[in-house]
């Protein structure tokens, strides 16, 4: 099946395919999020099936998820079925356990201690990660976007990158590479109803510099203004390491800021809302780093 049909109705078909193999009822089936991936909740197990666009992606996330286990590390959990992964063409289905979620919300203490355990485990010899990027998708954003964009925008966005890419290359990070979750914020992660907290979303994790994960609350905090004073502290004191004292932190805050623009851009002539927000997060790259007060989509 090709990812141009990547369809609520098509995705439920090839559950329905995956299923038979791996040993699970699909009837009933509900779908909760339609994305990047398709993620249905089983009727007849606490089992959450994820169809996604990559057979080799679902193959990583099964390893890193096994990894995490190993060490007894708080993570979403694959669930107890004949087979983890089952390919369906070009698809791949995998099948984890339904995390009950807790109403109670996660803290930025609890953020920091949780990446330090994280970047705490051992590192794995039999684990063969892709290496970091941190701006692997702007490029193509830019191409896809249309007319949408002005062209005035797109290059100033184009030459943006270019000139991070190289002041990227230039950095020195002193907590060293390993693996990194690469989309590490507080919606990937999730109380259970024991109050555990559990890291989800294992797609982007990669071999790389463990400030990319660290530097996300700092980036709410400092330019977005998300994080009060005494959040912030409570995160850096969990974590152990604060980087707004670390000389790489501007570059990073500005691929950050880069990549959440580009992301949304791509939602440009949908809403004025959204159209609105973008022009103001580009004006402001724009004109230095001043905080961004940028609203949330």
């Amino acid at each position: 099946m090709e990812n141009a049909t990547f369809t609520p109705q098509t995705t439920r078909q090839v559950l329905e395919t995956a299923s038979e193999a791996a040993g699970v009822d699909p009837r009933g089936a509900e779908l909760v999020r339609m994305g990047e991936n398709a993620m249905f909740r089983l009727a007849t197990a606490p089992i959450i099936a994820r169809v996604g666009r990559s057979v080799s992606a679902g193959r990583k996330e099964t390893r890193i998820a096994s990894w995490l286990a190993s060490h007894q590390f708080p993570a979403v959990r694959l669930a107890p079925v004949d087979r983890e992964l089952v390919p369906v063409g070009d698809l791949a289905v995998t099948f984890w356990e339904f995390i009950e979620e807790s109403e109670q919300p996660i803290s930025s203490g609890e953020l920091g201690d949780v990446l330090r355990r994280l970047h705490s485990i051992p590192e794995p010899s039999d684990l063969s990660l892709p290496f970091f990027e941190p701006m692997p998708k702007v490029e193509s954003r830019l191409q896809n976007i249309g007319s949408a964009l002005p062209d005035d925008d797109r290059a100033f966005l184009s030459n943006r990158k270019k000139e991070l890419d190289e002041q990227f290359a230039d950095l020195t990070f002193e907590l060293g590479f390993g693996p990194v979750h690469g989309d590490y914020h507080k919606g990937n992660l999730m109380r259970d109803h024991n109050g555990t907290i559990r890291v989800i979303d294992l797609e982007d994790f990669c071999w790389g510099p463990r400030e990319w994960d660290a530097c996300v609350e700092a980036v709410r905090y400092q330019a977005m203004g998300w994080v009060s004073d005494a959040a912030y502290a409570s995160y850096t004191g969990a974590y152990g390491f604060d980087p707004l004292v670390w000389d790489g932190f501007p570059t990073i805050r500005a691929i950050r800021e880069l990549n959440m623009t580009t992301w949304l851009a791509q939602q440009l002539g949908q809403a004025t809302d959204v159209d609105a927000e973008v022009h103001k997060r580009i004006t402001d790259l724009q004109t230095g780093d001043r905080p961004r007060r940028w609203a949330t989509f």
